[in-house]
């Protein structure tokens, strides 16, 4: 296994471990025995990670069970064979806050304020949605750039390869509302470094231009992973349905 596998592994590990802490509940309001709803606590759903040049905030805005028919071997060799009927998961935004200037990058934006309660997590954890200085977008999925129009003042920062190919793709074009446009996007090449020491790598297979972002020794894989109980162990099964 080479040593950039190894690090994906283990940081995906680390954050999923924090967000499969809240598998067996229920993220929306619940009502207390007299029947009113009981105040959500949010502070559950986001976790500080202290390194040495910066923050990393790792927040869970939905959770959910992902089929097993969604997933399929692209080893024809795969001995493996299926007998969950889904497997734990969850949507999850990144912010990776600088101690050097306090600039905050966030990477992916979650369903959108409609639809996800980010913005009431970032709320009562004290960080306001224009201190987001620039979005760092995975692919162009809806669980990771709906929430864009939430931070009016961040730059928006998307590969052009996952970008362009999102412009053919005509499964994805309802995306367009939650999109700026063109000329006010950021299209990036891979292997480019950003000024705040980020790397853009092409992971491509979820989507065409699928990005992973990297930073020290930390790498925040969008969708590379999906079902870790499964994927983990088996690594050539991949979420074939988007």
């Amino acid at each position: 296994m080479n040593l950039l596998l190894k690090r994906v592994i283990a940081i995906f590990v680390m954050f999923f471990a924090f967000n499969a802490a809240f598998s067996a509940e229920n993220l929306s309001e619940k009502a207390n025995s007299d029947g009113k709803v009981a105040q959500e606590d949010y502070s559950k759903f986001i976790q500080k990670f202290d390194l040495q040049d910066y923050f990393i905030y790792s927040i869970q805005v939905a959770h959910s069970r992902g089929a097993a028919s969604n997933f399929e071997s692209v080893d024809p060799k795969e001995e493996f064979k299926q007998t969950a009927e889904d497997y734990d998961s969850s949507v999850n935004v990144f912010i990776v806050e600088f101690k050097s200037d306090g600039k905050r990058i966030m990477i992916d934006t979650g369903f959108g304020s409609q639809k996800d309660k980010l913005l009431d997590i970032l709320k009562n954890s004290g960080i306001k949605p224009e201190s987001i200085s620039d979005l760092y977008i995975t692919h162009l999925h809806g669980d990771h750039v709906g929430g864009i129009n939430d931070f009016p003042k961040a730059k928006v920062h998307i590969a052009k390869e996952e970008y362009e190919a999102w412009k053919t793709d005509a499964r994805r074009q309802n995306l367009s509302g939650f999109l700026r446009p063109q000329e006010e996007i950021l299209l990036f090449s891979y292997e480019e470094k950003f000024p705040n020491s980020f790397t853009a790598i092409k992971c491509a297979g979820h989507t065409p231009g699928h990005t992973v972002f990297h930073i020290g020794n930390h790498y925040f894989i969008g969708d590379l992973m999906h079902a870790a109980e499964l994927q983990y162990p088996h690594p050539s099964f991949s979420h074939m349905k988007y």
